[in-house]
């Protein structure tokens, strides 16, 4: 992350951006700074920003307090919360034939209140990890403006995914991705991308493996609800 200059109610200041320049807005307040190396923080509404046509300075040019992650994560399978009675669960898969080739990917997402969303989507031509970040962002993008808050589960197969997105690991290639995915976590506080075995008879992940599959199978793309199952009543 980094920091640029904007103008504050006549003032200069400095506020935290991504990678892309766009401050980063965390329940309705962004971060900011008012002037070079300081380690004091205040809360603003972005409303009142207006910018100006400055660099964008890393945060080792900054100076002052060391930034803060964008996720606290490491790459693991267990979340760090609690699942609960309103936590939402989302798998996603890529899939390409050929590496690059046509790509799809899916997403089988599970809500609290029983409604389950199965989205199978086309994605042109792309490689493995693209479909693969693709899908995670598509999970995001599909969040309810009232889910924004919510404890959310992101379940993927594919470690290079989280390894570039909270593992540390340095990517060279699909920025652009990653720095979506980022942005939308950011906005998704309380979201753990987790790491579950591929092809290991997880329910979920197949059902999101089945749903990437058939997008390249079909070249199409296709959504749809349905309620989850009851469970059948006891017997008496």
């Amino acid at each position: 992350m980094a920091w640029k200059q904007f103008q504050f109610k006549d003032q200069t200041v400095f506020v935290r951006v991504l990678a892309t320049g766009k401050p980063i807005v965390h329940r309705g307040r962004v971060e900011m700074r008012y002037r070079l190396g300081a380690t004091k923080s205040y809360r603003a509404a972005p409303d009142n920003l207006i910018e100006t046509d400055s660099e964008i300075l890393p945060d080792e040019d900054f100076g002052g307090a060391p930034a803060p992650a964008v996720s606290s994560q490491a790459v693991r399978e267990d979340p760090i919360k609690a699942v609960g009675p309103t936590t939402i669960i989302i798998h996603t898969d890529g899939a390409c034939s050929g590496n690059p080739g046509p790509a799809g990917i899916g997403v089988f997402f599970e809500r609290p209140d029983g409604e389950i969303l199965e989205h199978s989507e086309f994605i042109g031509e792309g490689t493995n990890n693209i479909a693969e970040l693709t899908a995670i962002l598509r999970a995001l993008e599909m969040l309810k403006p009232e889910e924004q808050a919510a404890h959310v589960l992101i379940y993927t197969d594919s470690a290079w995914s989280l390894g570039v997105l909270v593992g540390g690991w340095k990517a060279k290639a699909n920025l652009e991705l990653i720095t979506a995915i980022k942005e939308r976590m950011v906005t998704t506080p309380d979201v753990e991308l987790l790491k579950v075995r591929g092809h290991a008879g997880h329910s979920g992940n197949e059902e999101a493996d089945a749903l990437a599959t058939m997008a390249v199978r079909r070249e199409s793309t296709t959504t749809r609800t349905r309620r989850r199952a009851k469970p059948p009543s006891p017997a008496p």
